[in-house]
């Protein structure tokens, strides 16, 4: 749904810049989780989703500036937007990989 909307508002990127986005999301992927590897675990998911963007900016911008420099189809001035993009791809692969392996909390029953 979200990406219906956004291709309805123009907020879809074109095929180069997905490649692009797709790229640095990977790039960063390791990174990123390595930094956030158990610290999101009494998080709710909103606070963990921030906390992935915010940990996960520097390193985005970083690899997405590396990208753009190999790359002849996307221009340096949409840097912004691609590591916007990148970013906004990453944080539920971080989370789900963060989430990997960490048992729910089992829920007691009492009887009536």
């Amino acid at each position: 749904m979200i990406e219906n909307i956004k291709k309805l508002l123009g907020l879809r990127p074109s095929a180069n810049l997905d490649a692009v986005v797709r790229q640095v999301t990977e790039d960063s992927l390791p990174e990123v989780c390595q930094q956030v590897v158990g610290r999101t675990g009494g998080m709710n998911f909103a606070e963990a989703r921030g906390y992935v963007r915010a940990r996960a900016s520097r390193i985005v911008l970083r690899h997405a500036r590396i990208v753009i420099a190999r790359s002849a189809e996307v221009k340096v001035s949409e840097l912004q937007t691609v590591a916007r993009f990148a970013t906004e791809r990453l944080v539920p692969q971080v989370i789900r990989q963060a989430r990997v392996g960490v048992p729910a909390m089992p829920v007691l029953r009492r009887a009536a």
